[in-house]
């Protein structure tokens, strides 16, 4: 028995002996990678904490208030899973209400991210043909009508990463546009999805013509237009998604044209609530890990946004202000991560100037995803992949650190960020946050980032 007792101490004096050596070998060769040129003219923070040991491996400035960028979608989806529960969905209802001379049709929507033309179709399927609706209420008193968050940048328009926002989201509130070329000094063709109306298309394009400028597709927006102009020379396939003002109107519109095509005529248009007793027609109901993986995956804003609404809609009362979703995001960290009162959070997606969260506040967060297992189980499929999926498919490709990494990016100007979770050669699972700052090539940030992340996986 007490040789048994002597062999246990003795490997856990080695175990842990190795594993200080192990640690110590990583901040040495962490220390080394800070001495790179890069942080002449930037700076970084950076925090990691092995799971599985629940100890802090190195910090770097991880008190630092910084610009989080889309990593802070990673925090938005971790609070809303936890608030909301992985079962929440986003409802966009159609209901009913008739007597033998009048048919009216009540659309009432939540700001599903993710709502798209064929769900439209599907809507609009079940209200039937050659019929008339007398009057079609559209409610959008889910939200108010302030359709972009604090701190957005306001020349980021026409450019589908900033909708505007609305209960209606078709499409993401954006029209896909395809421009391919025909016969040189010929007009190209252009195609635009969803088709509708609302918009139109001025083709001022020539294509494979060299002395033209290169292609663009740009909206009217200084002028809260819906005019698509296309211009330049078109020597190949070009595309753009480009946001519509007023998102909601722009729903409603292909939804009645979508209705005039199968024969419903709709003698007027509300927006506004009725008070009348709806047989329900239609739900969407979208769920919210559908919506969370969107975000972290491909880096959606607008999804990211959903969510502060609906925390918000937590309070129980309409319309929702961005700020109440803001708060719920606030308090959630104040009161389970016992936060610092310095740092702010603007929006739910990262565009805000005016975020600021540090490295230390990100891991706690990180930490606290990985204890709630059902919340990590979503979150964790929804990260980007190392060298596989999302905005890391082409990092660390034969490297170590090809798909050991599940890691939400961010980007903006000047900012290059990195938070996830690294599978460590020992099998540990390690969180860890970089937070680069005042870099204005994101190729050189990205590129220390992923030796960073090739060290976390030996």
């Amino acid at each position: 028995m007490r040789f048994f007792t002597r062999f246990f101490t003795i490997f856990s004096i080695t175990f842990f002996v190795c594993g200080n050596i192990v640690a110590q070998g990583f901040c040495e060769a962490m220390d080394s990678l800070l001495t790179d040129k890069l942080f002449d003219d930037s700076d970084v923070s950076v925090a990691v904490y092995d799971l599985d040991d629940n100890r802090l491996v190195y910090s770097h400035r991880a008190e630092k208030m910084c610009r989080p960028a889309s990593v802070l979608k990673l925090l938005t989806a971790g609070v809303a899973l936890e608030r909301l529960g992985v079962n929440y969905t986003i409802n966009t209802i159609l209901g009913e209400s008739r007597t033998e001379s009048v048919r009216n049709l009540c659309l009432q929507g939540s700001m599903d991210p993710l709502f798209s033309e064929s769900d439209l179709d599907a809507m609009v399927a079940t209200v039937g043909d050659s019929t008339t609706i007398d009057t079609l209420f559209v409610d959008c008193s889910f939200m108010d009508s302030i359709y972009w968050g604090p701190g957005w940048s306001w020349d980021d328009t026409p450019w589908e990463f900033q909708p505007y926002l609305s209960p209606l989201m078709l499409n993401g509130g954006c029209v896909d546009v395809v421009v391919k070329p025909t016969n040189k000094g010929e007009a190209p063709t252009i195609e635009c999805k969803p088709q509708s109306e609302y918009y139109s298309v001025v083709n001022e394009a020539v294509s494979h013509d060299a002395s033209l400028k290169k292609l663009t597709i740009m909206r009217d927006w200084l002028d809260n237009s819906n005019v698509i102009r296309v211009r330049g020379n078109c020597n190949g396939v070009g595309s753009d998604k480009m946001n519509m003002f007023r998102s909601e109107q722009f729903f409603v519109t292909v939804m009645r044209e979508k209705m005039a095509a199968r024969g419903v005529q709709v003698k007027e248009i509300i927006y506004s609530s009725t008070k009348d007793s709806l047989t329900l027609l239609y739900n969407n109901g979208r769920p919210i890990t559908a919506v969370v993986d969107e975000a972290l995956r491909e880096s959606n804003n607008l999804c990211a946004e959903a969510l502060i609404y609906h925390l918000g809609a937590l309070y129980g009362h309409r319309p929702v202000a961005h700020k109440d979703g803001v708060k719920i995001v606030k308090g959630f960290l104040d009161f389970n991560l016992k936060m610092p009162e310095r740092y702010e959070i603007a929006d739910g997606s990262g565009l805000s100037l005016y975020t600021y969260i540090s490295a230390d506040i990100m891991l706690q967060m990180l930490k606290r995803i990985y204890e709630n297992k059902p919340v990590y189980t979503f979150v964790q499929k929804g990260l980007p992949l190392s060298g596989c999926t999302g905005t890391l498919k082409g990092r660390m490709t034969g490297t170590v650190a090809e798909r050991k990494i599940r890691a939400k990016t961010g980007t903006v100007s000047g900012i290059c960020t990195l938070a996830g979770y690294a599978e460590a050669r020992n099998g540990h699972t390690i969180a860890f946050v970089i937070f680069n700052q005042g870099t204005m090539t994101p190729r050189l940030a990205r590129r220390w980032q992923n030796k960073v992340c090739e060290l976390l996986c030996k």
